[in-house]
């Protein structure tokens, strides 16, 4: 469907959707914040322990189990899904034994998805062994490209995740949705959750391959949508209600809320807004569904998912 299509039905049926100032974004409707909410993207860091080549202001600082709280404070938060952060890749296995530490400090960090170098393909299972003693892996994350997705060992690996029954995280933006859909239809087995509705570029209007790529995705039963992310690809400083409710929209038509999960996205979203931003946003976004069809988005989908 026409992007302007979706922004024309947004502005004539949600008027106060639209109209909805990111000045104003921040407080959580009491008709929905009474339902759980599962976050299945949280990141924590800490420097001191690893390295994380990525980090750039505002990001570059020590982000912890302490501060999420803080920044949460006051939302019905149940449960929490860590994704891994991007360390170098080395250091994956002192990752995940630091997130089981934080789990003890915080126990609704119920599940974590983790980073394997799925490269080593058959070679790797006894890494990945050593890996799955830690029972708080629910997942993988390894990012892909073209060329990856079509190597040798690397789908190897993934063959070896359907056998130990993880799921993947798969983060890629609408470039890359042509090869991963051939990708993803290789592994009927495997549950894959689509990070952040694949990444459109939302700041510059990218929308045709995109919206292709998604109803094609939602055509397969082992494919979940995370609707995370969404205020990082807008004009950070700028964003309103109405440059997220199309693609909201999509997604929740092709997906239903059957196959769709909430991510926090947290600290990446504090480039774009706070958490509670965030959080307003999505459940403005969320507003016209069924009480159901709340519970399934905001928790129920991700605790059977995630096994959590």
């Amino acid at each position: 469907m026409d992007k302007r299509r979706f922004i024309k039905s947004s502005l004539i049926g949600g008027l106060a959707v639209s109209a909805f100032p990111r000045s104003l974004v921040g407080g959580v409707t009491k008709s929905d914040s009474s339902i759980p909410v599962v976050d299945t993207h949280l990141h924590l860091w800490d420097r001191a322990l690893m390295e994380y080549p990525w980090l750039s202001p505002p990001l570059d600082r020590d982000f912890l189990t302490s501060d999420y709280i803080e920044a949460t404070d006051g939302l019905a938060i149940s449960k929490m899904v860590f994704v891994e952060c991007g360390r170098i890749p080395e250091q994956y296995l002192v990752e995940i034994d630091w997130v089981v530490q934080q789990s003890q400090i915080d126990p609704r960090i119920k599940g974590m998805v983790a980073y394997f170098p799925l490269e080593k393909g058959n070679k790797g299972q006894a890494d990945l062994e050593q890996l799955l003693e830690r029972e708080i892996v629910r997942s993988i994350r390894r990012g892909v490209n073209a060329e990856l997705m079509q190597d040798r060992s690397f789908l190897e690996g993934v063959a070896l995740m359907d056998r130990f029954g993880l799921n993947y995280d798969l983060n890629i933006s609408p470039p890359q949705m042509e090869d991963a859909l051939v990708f993803v239809r290789r592994f009927p087995n495997i549950q894959f959750i689509l990070n952040h509705i694949c990444n459109p570029s939302i700041k510059d209007g990218e929308w045709e391959s995109w919206e292709k790529g998604m109803t094609l995705f939602a055509e397969l039963d082992h494919v979940t949508c995370k609707i995370s992310g969404m205020i990082t690809k807008t004009d950070s400083a700028h964003w309103e209600i109405s440059d997220l409710k199309p693609y909201a929209d999509h997604v929740l038509d092709v997906f239903s809320p059957d196959k769709m999960v909430f991510g926090g996205d947290w600290p990446v979203v504090t480039r774009a807004g706070t958490y509670k931003q965030w959080m307003s946003a999505f459940l403005e976004l969320t507003t016209d569904l069924t009480f159901a069809e709340k519970k399934k988005i905001y928790y129920k989908n991700a605790e059977r998912i995630y096994r959590i």
